[in-house]
């Protein structure tokens, strides 16, 4: 609860003044918005008051004015040293009713301006006629929800007779009906303007082949009818829902690509007028060495920065003595993608939008902070990306290793003393990535944050968890740990699968520890992981003795795959992520005990979302194998490979783990979604805090693909639901 005085600067000659502030027990409502006072004032003689509120920077606060019957909503502004205030115009024999409000999220207070603006506050019509100032009357539910005071009114909104509702705005015409339709997704909750959503259908196009070294456009378009492909194209189309009223954000990230002299990275467009102009927009790129070349283009409207719609295709980059003749000739390749209008509840979270384009091992990020209604951004170009994030994983083992080396002398301060150190990293990569405006966001909301997103067009090898909030010009710093991690973040990849429910048969779980032959290699509590499994699940889970077992268990289908065992990153052919089952030996490595993220390739190939008929769980307890090296010209690594082959959630580690940690990591886990239903964030945050009170950098190693509302629901073979 805010400090929450509210009081009124005025001359008492000009105006009348009263105050009735909230009585202390009322409560938020769901929105998040808490009624402080109810402030009447009549002026004698033109004049201009200020309404101030003691409070804190962890809450926002308004207030609506009614004046004439009409209602509007008045942001404070910070005075400081604590106060928050705003000025208000009275004229002479005007009377003004204001309700001043707090909340702690922006969302709340953005929630309460659109109701204002549309006219929902019950508020309107004729101007009120009392000679003597009404006594404080009752607020309207539709403002604030009504029962959100345990049944008690605070009584401090005027209620006004209603003005005659406004008439509906016109449906937009359907769009012609196509000779093969696109399927429209539901509708989001609606615009934020209260403009009907209008499905559009968009398009990206390449050539089929491009030359390195070459440019080329890459074409995108927007419509009210669908689209004909063009001949000698790669092509990916959708359907989307769009505000009619709000601008539409086009954005391209690339791999393998480059864009050309003078060409953006995005592209600011509206909807088409007509269905016969669709809008085109043009992105000029130059492609990288022969390879293969990743586009992948998002739409959004802010001030919600989650995509609307995301398109993702590839064409193969030739050499330039490679014969090429013929290409335009080649049939269109289309293929359709899948596309959810992001939920309010997901995209009202605090969400991070990390957005990059690489080329020639040189990254671009566009990084984007969202709170509330609140959006930031800061661009950074990483010239040598790989040696960026092999610096700061060379730190982490550094870290780690004198921790390790210190403490069974002294526990606490080998912990303290890796802490500290995390700590400085983090915020170093802060500084160095976020930028200031981000920065200052995100440090003056790090009280109220407890489920961050972040949403990435496939930036999967920066530990992002262990970045660390940092204090901007005259904010007030904090000795408190402000970790990413430790702030609920969850990571999703654009164009993949984001469940909130997965099913759970016991009878399709796979849980594997290797009991290994090397004895060098025992982890003695890994067996703990798939006991917990059994315990919660009533039965044994199925294992596999070796990767010829593991890929026919990925073969026969699973909802829950989990892997306690060892990972590494492979240096020597073929390059890319391992795990290690049984008889794998150091000594011996010829491959035959391993199973990389390229066998995932070839056993889980791409799905479009739309196309899977289930969207599994993957916990690989394994170190390295959360994350990826940069590349230039293709992802890589088994967060990437099992994410793109339709799997609903992963979790996995970026760096070396401690045993025991990881093992009271797994346990809290899985306790918490299987045995007491909590969400995937919930239990996440659960499981963190369990490592940290351990007093180890295990609790930032943990990378999370999620949606944070997923939930796993055990249920028996032939239950309802039973694989979606």
């Amino acid at each position: 609860m805010p400090h929450g005085a509210v009081d009124v600067d005025s001359d008492a000659d000009a105006v009348d003044v009263r105050v009735d502030a909230a009585p202390p027990d009322v409560e938020p409502n769901e929105f998040g918005v808490t009624l402080l006072a109810d402030i009447m004032l009549r002026g004698i003689s033109d004049t201009v008051v200020r309404v101030r509120v003691r409070g804190s920077d962890d809450f926002h606060y308004a207030a609506i004015v009614v004046r004439g019957g009409v209602a509007a909503l008045v942001h404070f502004e910070a005075l400081g040293e604590g106060r928050y205030g705003a000025r208000i115009a009275v004229a002479h024999d005007e009377t003004l009713h204001l309700t001043v409000v707090a909340s702690d999220f922006e969302t709340g207070i953005a929630w309460l301006e659109h109701q204002v603006a549309q006219g929902g506050m019950g508020m309107g019509g004729e101007p009120e006629a009392a000679a003597e100032p009404p006594p404080p009357p009752l607020v309207p539910d539709v403002v604030l929800g009504g029962g959100g005071f345990g049944g008690r009114s605070p009584g401090l909104a005027p209620v006004v007779p209603p003005s005659p509702a406004p008439p509906a705005m016109p449906a937009p015409a359907p769009p012609p009906v196509a000779a093969e339709p696109v399927p429209v997704p539901e509708a989001p909750s609606g615009g934020l303007d209260g403009a009907a959503p209008v499905p559009v259908f968009v398009d990206a196009e390449v050539p089929a082949r491009v030359v390195e070294g070459v440019p080329f456009d890459a074409v995108v378009r927007l419509s009210l009818a669908d689209l004909a492909p063009t001949a000698g194209t790669a092509r990916k189309k959708a359907t989307a829902l769009f505000d009619p009223a709000r601008e539409i954000e086009v954005a391209m990230q690339l791999r393998g690509l480059a864009f050309a002299d003078g060409t953006p990275s995005i592209i600011s467009t509206m909807l088409p007028a007509k269905v016969s102009d669709p809008r085109r927009l043009v992105f000029a790129l130059v492609p990288d060495g022969p390879g293969r070349g990743h586009i992948t283009v998002t739409f959004t409207q802010p001030p919600i920065v989650t995509p609307l719609a995301v398109l993702a295709l590839s064409t193969p980059i030739v050499a330039v003595d490679d014969d090429v003749e013929g290409i335009v000739a080649d049939d269109p390749r289309t293929t359709v993608a899948s596309v959810a209008a992001p939920p309010r509840s997901i995209a009202d979270l605090p969400t991070l939008v990390i957005d990059e384009s690489m080329s020639r091992g040189a990254s671009e990020l566009l990084v984007t902070a969202k709170v509330g209604r609140t959006v930031v951004k800061n661009s950074v170009r990483l010239p040598d990306k790989s040696a960026y994030v092999e610096g700061i994983y060379a730190e982490l083992s550094r870290v780690r290793k004198t921790f390790l080396e210190s403490v069974e002398d002294d526990p606490d301060e080998a912990a303290d003393t890796a802490r500290r150190d995390v700590r400085t990293l983090g915020a170093r990569v802060a500084e160095e990535l976020l930028g200031d405006d981000v920065n200052a966001l995100l440090w003056s909301r790090r009280r109220r944050i407890s489920q961050l997103v972040l949403q990435t067009s496939g930036e999967l090898d920066i530990p992002w968890e262990i970045v660390h909030l940092v204090p901007v010009g005259r904010q007030r710093p904090d000795p408190e740990r402000y970790f990413l991690g430790d702030l609920g973040l969850t990571r999703w990849m654009y164009g993949t699968s984001r469940p909130t429910v997965i099913p759970v048969d016991p009878t399709r779980v796979v849980a594997i520890a290797p009991d290994y032959v090397d004895h060098s290699l025992d982890l003695p509590r890994a067996r703990e992981e798939i006991e917990t499994l059994g315990d919660l699940l009533a039965g044994p889970p199925r294992s596999a003795a070796d990767p010829i077992e593991f890929r026919q268990a990925i073969e026969d289908g699973f909802d829950l795959l989990h892997f306690a065992g060892h990972g590494r990153w492979r240096d020597i052919a073929p390059l890319g992520q391992e795990i290690a089952f049984a008889a794998f030996s150091e000594d011996h490595d010829d491959g035959s005990a391993s199973y990389t993220d390229s066998d995932a390739r070839r056993d889980l190939p791409e799905l479009d979302t739309a196309a899977a008929t289930s969207t599994p769980f993957v916990f690989l307890s394994a170190c390295d194998v959360g994350r990826l090296r940069s590349g230039a010209t293709g992802l890589g690594g088994f967060a990437e490979v099992f994410l793109r082959g339709g799997v609903g959630v992963f979790i996995g580690c970026s760096w070396a783990v401690r045993d025991d940690v990881t093992a009271l990591f797994v346990r809290t886990f899985y306790q918490r979604t299987l045995g007491e239903n909590a969400t995937v964030g919930e239990a996440v945050l659960a499981a963190r805090q369990a490592a940290r009170e351990a007093g180890d950098l295990t609790s930032l190693a943990f990378t999370v693909f999620a949606d944070p509302r997923a939930r796993l629901v055990p249920h028996a073979a032939g239950d309802a639901g039973d694989h979606p």
